[in-house]
């Protein structure tokens, strides 16, 4: 599995999960929000915020019908909703941009037209995303791609032969540094529907690819999915973040705040420290002395004067573990002693 480097993060085997703050669009068009959400995210522990970029004139026709669930909003076109967000140009993505090198996060967009891409390329962002709705959009991912730059691509509602066209897209614009990540195109997804299984099977397709995962499941007080998803292999992993969950409308009743993922970050750490480094068994520094005094040795059941040779009813085994080993009666049996030997004496090999 290929190392992907973006800005002082690597995703790959033995780093820690690349977390994505994913904001969308729940600054609701407001700067000053948005600006608070790098900000609380950076302070979350994420790797990296992310948002959207789109105009609504060129994201959808005036008639197409919304797809999500939203209990609080009742409008039923998506470009009545996207033009609603349509709020942010070069100025303030400017902005955005700064305030996450300021905080100390990485800055990412969902660039969703060609003209955002490169705006977004300027401005010097160092990685892309792809939603999974534009999995099929292959001249918009081609454009990405050949930035050079990395590449998230979310494979929500897609076949293997979707998101292998996709790959391959990116791959011949000569840009290996692609980051697949499992996903379930449904808003909110049911715990049943998350089938992480999916996220393991990706990554015995693309063996070569840092494999992640891409969460719309509901955030509950453990943050199970995200913490599964990790544990089974997800080096990146992305979810919807908001400042407040009980905002009404937009992604927010789906979203994790700065509590949950404070709690995820923690857990991941702890995950990653226990992990270890090590890929096989051996002896460990912190082990040498329970090892010693937690083992048993030979010991002598019974006085045994000088000269004597061994039988098995003379010795036993016990604590600690600094004299010769159990393992080893039978290499004792039949030997002379050189010395005396007390009863309960633990034996070493000088005394034979």
């Amino acid at each position: 599995m290929r190392t992907i480097e973006i800005g002082n993060h690597k995703i790959g085997p033995n780093q820690p999960v690349y977390v994505i703050a994913e904001c969308g669009a729940n600054h609701e068009g407001d700067i000053e929000t948005a600006e608070q959400m790098i900000v609380q995210a950076a302070r979350g522990g994420a790797s990296c915020v992310k948002f959207q970029t789109y105009t609504a004139g060129k994201l959808v026709t005036r008639t197409a019908p919304r797809y999500w669930q939203d209990p609080e909003v009742n409008a039923e076109i998506q470009y009545d909703l996207f033009d609603r967000y349509d709020k942010f140009g070069e100025a303030e993505w400017r902005q955005l941009i700064n305030k996450a090198k300021e905080s100390g996060i990485t800055f990412m967009s969902s660039a969703w037209d060609e003209d955002s891409v490169d705006m977004l390329d300027e401005l010097g962002m160092t990685a892309f995303k792809i939603g999974s709705a534009d999995i099929t959009t292959l001249p918009l991912i081609s454009h990405i791609a050949s930035k050079g730059k990395p590449v998230f691509i979310s494979t929500g509602a897609s076949s293997i032969s979707e998101i292998d066209a996709a790959i391959s897209t990116i791959r011949e614009t000569g840009n290996e540094n692609v980051i697949p990540l499992h996903c379930i195109l449904s808003y909110p997804t049911q715990y049943i529907d998350a089938n992480l299984e999916m996220m393991v099977w990706l990554q015995s397709v693309y063996p070569d690819l840092p494999i992640g995962y891409s969460d719309h499941t509901l955030s509950d007080p453990n943050m199970t999915v995200p913490i599964m998803a990790a544990a089974k292999g997800a080096r990146a992993i992305e979810k919807h973040f908001t400042l407040d969950k009980s905002v009404r409308g937009n992604d927010h009743f789906l979203s994790m705040d700065l509590e949950d993922l404070e709690r995820w970050t923690a857990s991941l750490k702890i995950m990653d420290e226990a992990n270890g480094k090590e890929s096989y068994r051996r002896v460990l520094e912190t082990e040498e002395q329970p090892r010693n005094f937690a083992r048993r040795s030979l010991v002598s059941r019974v006085a045994i004067p000088k000269a004597t040779t061994i039988t098995r009813d003379m010795l036993t085994y016990k604590r600690p573990g600094t004299g010769i080993s159990p393992a080893d009666l039978y290499l004792v049996v039949g030997r002379r002693l050189t010395v005396d030997v007390p009863e309960d004496q633990t034996l070493t090999w000088d005394l034979f």
